[in-house]
């Protein structure tokens, strides 16, 4: 359960920071927002006591669903967009 909270935390995350990662600072805080929000998730599953590990694995689950959040999923809700129009019309 704890890698689907990874996965769209951190793709709504990157979904409304896509415009602000324009900056160092902001790509800065960008980045640990989502240390922190990768360390967090493991701390409220409970995986932080048992195997201590597994913040690296979370963490990078944010990460890349950031990543996704950010630069693939406005192209794919753009893409969709477009392509409704096109047979409405």
């Amino acid at each position: 359960m704890g890698e689907l909270v990874a996965w769209g935390l951190g793709i709504a995350l990157g979904y409304t920071a896509k415009d602000l990662l324009s900056s160092r600072s902001r790509i800065l805080a960008f980045a640990l927002s989502i240390v922190v929000l990768g360390a967090l998730i493991t701390l409220f599953s409970g995986e932080m006591t048992s195997e201590p590990w597994l913040v690296i694995v979370d963490i990078s689950q944010v990460a890349v669903a950031a990543l996704i959040g950010a630069f693939a999923l406005p192209f794919a809700l753009r893409r969709l967009r477009d392509t409704s129009r096109s047979t409405s019309a």
